[in-house]
């Protein structure tokens, strides 16, 4: 049997942001960097697309991300399968609430953070605790909206996960899929780039685990639609 492969939108403005989801999905995949060639994809030929995370923010548009909208609202009326992670969850709410949506957040979070789900039932956590840490590294957030389910939030995001009702499209702010020496790297750089966080890079990265089988068990959830 043909399978359509997984659309990977890699958002990253240096580097290889196809690079964990290699990692970790085993099926056929496809990358588009929009930064570097604005001919959108067609839908259709993807089983489920999957948006990653970026150094560019919603809050401060670039014009490639005008790109990525327009493939997210095509996915939206073909009604293919979309998960986006960090960036990707933010620019999937900007495209399906509006401006606005996305604002700078008051109390960002670098480093492992304690995630709490906020339902009880939900197709995407099936199989994964109530509370589970992974890793976190944002400094804009989405703000909950009429025709979005919340999923999970942390002490310091109302967010950290939602789902677009009536649609199989789901937003992590997390980064479960991200290979964990890449964490580590990155604490240090959010971090030694932030006058006024209020942690250290040691604080920051006491609590850094491997989220592989995290990021494994949620995206065989996903999966289960595509």
């Amino acid at each position: 049997m043909n399978v359509r492969p997984i659309l990977v939108v890699d958002c990253y403005v240096d580097g290889d942001g196809g690079a964990n989801y290699r990692r970790v999905i085993q099926r056929p995949l496809e990358f588009w960097r929009p930064a570097e060639t604005r001919r959108l994809p067609n839908v259709l030929d993807f089983a489920g697309l999957v948006i990653t995370g970026s150094a560019a923010c919603v809050t401060a548009p670039e014009p490639w991300m005008d790109s990525v909208v327009d493939l997210i609202l095509d996915a939206k009326v073909a009604g293919v399968p979309i998960l986006g992670i960090c960036f990707g969850h933010q620019i999937l709410a900007h495209a399906m609430f509006g401006s606005g949506t996305v604002r700078k957040s008051a109390t960002p979070e670098v480093g492992w953070v304690q995630i709490t789900q906020t339902m009880d039932t939900e197709p995407i956590f099936e199989g994964i605790d109530p509370s589970f840490t992974t890793f976190m590294s944002h400094f804009d957030e989405v703000q909950a909206r009429p025709g979005m389910t919340v999923l999970a939030t942390t002490e310091r995001c109302e967010v950290a996960a939602y789902r677009v009702d009536t649609l199989p499209v789901w937003g992590f702010q997390f980064h479960a899929e991200m290979d964990q020496a890449e964490a580590e790297e990155l604490v240090e750089l959010r971090i030694s780039g932030w006058p006024d966080a209020n942690v250290t890079v040691g604080e920051a990265r006491a609590g850094s685990r491997d989220s592989t089988p995290l990021v494994t068990r949620l995206l065989q959830n996903f999966f289960q639609v595509v």
